[in-house]
């Protein structure tokens, strides 16, 4: 039995139509295979008893008992905790909040039970507590505020100011962009460690990498300033007007140093979010922009953003600084650098910055899944990037990214086993959260309405 998912017209909130049903009900997921990510073993006919959003029990089939007047989901599925998406976007209110609020649905209907807002906004946190309450079809959301920049502060007491300001107003965590001075970081980080609000994003030309891990930095993203560390003293040239994320000083790599450039960062315990379909996405020679249009999730794109996409892409590919060898070498070193960090213990974290350049909401976060996996992790150490990472990261180990007794009922049911079909975003036959179940034909109805509200 599914619960149906309906569209409202009056505005475009997408929401159960049976919420209160499901929790109040038990739901059971009977002869199902559950990965629980306790390891990379697949549990064949087991039974996963959910209550008022959270897991309760989990076990062999032959030893359960269906509870009287419970919603059962039984079929050939293979059952995995939600991902998360931890550089996420939600669209300004200036866009509409039909925009959002479709934005954020697109997301879920990808197994994205959780994301992390990395450009924040006040009615963000409207959303946020919106979602938590079940009001939208919506993952759970955490949200930066408005980005601490070179633009946004102009001065150490506008820095200490901007921070208090956000934490006063609820936010999760700051997010910092680039053109902070020195004097404003250490201005800004001293304030939020004093006040207590986690600061990520990315690193700006005059702090570098070493003072950003020496600071207590949440996680780095994109791996913001990493070339720069490999590169010496050639990164002393001037910041170039465009992020590119050191793609310039490419040639200048001493490979003997990522490896230190990981242990350092495990040493300060910062994570870490490559992000790397987006510079694949942008720098790939292999990949054309041709076929990236055409890519799952991108009828969901306005056409308008489309082509900005297509015209960005294809003007920095066809610019002087461009080399396609150049580029591979440098996707190549991002791999090499995402490895070691992971074998070096220094966290990672499952994050494609969408919605971005050919990164639609969701449907980016299984690719960056198979760049992981392309980078020398195994599909188990993908998985956790975006399921047991988050936990720990959130300081939720008991409650977040597995399947186990006290754990959220945030959860995604495949037709494959995911541990051998990376990516498996096509293959999802239904999404469990916080305890509520859309199946397949109800995701089909999300999908239906939204590709019909793109411009």
């Amino acid at each position: 039995m599914t619960l149906v998912i309906r569209a409202l017209i009056s505005g475009v909130l997408l929401m159960a139509s049976a919420i209160t049903v499901a929790v109040s009900q038990p739901l059971v997921l009977h002869n199902v295979n559950v990965l629980t990510m306790e390891s990379d073993q697949i549990h064949y006919n087991y039974s996963v008893l959910i209550n008022e959003g959270n897991i309760e029990w989990v076990g062999p089939a032959a030893d359960f008992t269906i509870p009287e007047g419970a919603i059962v989901v039984e079929g050939s599925y293979y059952v995995m905790p939600g991902l998360a998406e931890m550089h996420a976007h939600i669209p300004s209110p200036n866009q509409g909040q039909d925009v959002m609020e479709n934005t954020l649905a697109l997301y879920l209907s990808q197994g994205i039970t959780t994301i992390r807002g990395m450009l924040g906004n006040p009615a963000h946190l409207e959303l946020r507590e919106r979602a938590a309450k079940g009001e939208l079809f919506s993952p759970r959301i955490f949200t930066s505020g408005p980005s601490l920049s070179g633009n946004s502060l102009d001065g150490p007491e506008s820095a200490r100011h901007m921070v208090r300001e956000q934490k006063e107003a609820g936010y999760d965590l700051l997010k910092f962009h680039p053109g902070i001075t020195l004097e404003n970081f250490y201005a800004a980080t001293e304030t939020a460690n004093e006040v207590g609000i986690e600061f990520s994003g990315h690193i700006s030309y005059e702090v570098g990498l070493e003072r950003s891990l020496a600071a207590g930095k949440g996680s780095i993203d994109h791996l913001d300033r990493y070339m720069e560390y490999l590169a010496g003293e050639a990164a002393s040239r001037p910041d170039p007007p465009i992020i590119y994320f050191g793609y310039d000083l490419t040639p200048h790599v001493d490979d003997s140093k990522i490896e230190e450039a990981a242990r350092i960062t495990a040493e300060a315990g910062v994570w870490n979010v490559p992000t790397n379909t987006l510079l694949e996405n942008v720098f790939n020679p292999d990949i054309p922009v041709e076929k990236m249009q055409n890519w799952p999730g991108m009828e969901f794109i306005p056409s308008g953003t489309l082509a900005n996409w297509s015209e960005f892409v294809n003007r920095t590919r066809q610019s002087d600084v461009y080399d396609a060898d150049q580029a591979r070498r440098f996707l190549e070193v991002r791999k090499q650098l995402t490895l070691a960090l992971h074998e070096q213990g220094a966290g990672l974290l499952l994050g494609a910055d969408a919605p971005q350049i050919f990164n639609p909401p969701g449907y980016s976060a299984h690719r960056e899944l198979r760049l992981l996996v392309d980078a020398g992790l195994t599909p188990f150490e993908a998985i956790k990037t975006g399921t047991v990472n988050v936990g720990k990261y959130l300081g939720e180990e008991d409650e977040t990214g597995k399947i186990a007794p006290g754990f959220r009922a945030d959860l995604i049911l495949l037709s494959v086993n995911p541990l051998e079909n990376i990516p498996f975003g096509q293959q999802i036959e239904g999404v469990i959260y916080q305890g509520k179940y859309a199946g397949h034909d109800d995701l089909n109805q999300v999908l239906d309405y939204l590709r019909q509200s793109v411009e």
